[in-house]
């Protein structure tokens, strides 16, 4: 059976030590097969991924999309400057893909931090989440999964849920293709994305406000999905092209690369 336990964390708006206050506040219940979902604004802002957006000089370019679509100058200038591309919006936001992920804002986000402050996504998910496994492992001896999480929306439905932008250590995809169902019907193109529905299931715990809960830990796990795989953003990723939203849309990604000093 799966276990889900909320981790409480003082509030953070300024770069720290994740690992050192993660096992100070966990490592004593760690056990070998426990993951640990962790959110990754709180990943982002130990990593002093901040920004003021006073010391943000806007471009031409995000002038226009913010007097398109209502608001700041400063926020444009980083959406275009964190995505990789932009599709489009509506008032008050902008819709991009960043790292293969379709997201409001390329990811950054302005609360549970200080007004005027933003807070972009972590430089390298994968790289943040291997880093605090490791460094579990090596103060706790313990064999962990660690996924970073994100929320979001889901078209055509009301509220968030989950999503996984890196994990290390687990399982984030499990390939179902050829498998049979119960009447004996072979799966064509079925996967299960593992480490989305455990961040769906940690955002129980997360919240979205003032909660103080941006780690969960979870227990129970088959231990056929503990494996020291490594899935970064674009792992979770299809193209456009093979996206029944984006294809239906009759969208078509741009072939070029943003560059951005």
């Amino acid at each position: 059976m799966i276990s889900l336990a909320p981790v409480r964390t003082p509030r953070m708006n300024s770069e720290f030590d994740l690992p050192a206050l993660t096992d100070g506040l966990v490592g004593d219940d760690l056990r070998d097969g426990d993951v640990l979902v962790v959110s990754s604004k709180f990943v982002a802002i130990s990593e002093g991924r901040i920004v003021s957006l006073s010391s943000v000089l806007p471009r031409a370019e995000a002038r226009e999309v913010a007097a398109k679509y209502g608001f700041s100058p400063q926020l444009c200038e980083l959406i275009l400057r964190e995505s990789d591309e932009v599709i489009g919006g509506v008032p008050g936001f902008v819709l991009a893909v960043k790292s293969g992920l379709l997201t409001p804002n390329a990811g950054i986000d302005k609360s549970n931090i200080e007004h005027g402050r933003v807070v972009l996504y972590p430089r390298s998910p994968h790289q943040s989440a291997e880093f605090l496994r490791e460094a579990l492992k090596f103060r706790r001896g313990t064999v962990l999964g660690v996924v970073i999480s994100d929320s979001r929306l889901m078209p055509m439905r009301r509220g968030t849920v989950g999503v996984a932008l890196a994990c290390s250590g687990l399982e984030g995809i499990l390939d179902l293709r050829g498998k049979g169902d119960l009447f004996g019907n072979i799966l064509r193109v079925t996967s299960q994305a593992i480490a989305d529905d455990l961040s769906s299931a940690a955002q129980l715990l997360m919240g979205e406000s003032d909660e103080r809960t941006p780690i969960v830990l979870v227990r129970g796990v088959s231990e056929t999905l503990l494996r020291g795989s490594e899935y970064e953003s674009r792992d979770f990723a299809i193209s456009s092209e093979e996206c029944v939203y984006m294809r239906s849309l009759g969208y078509k990604a741009k072939r070029r690369n943003r560059q951005f000093s």
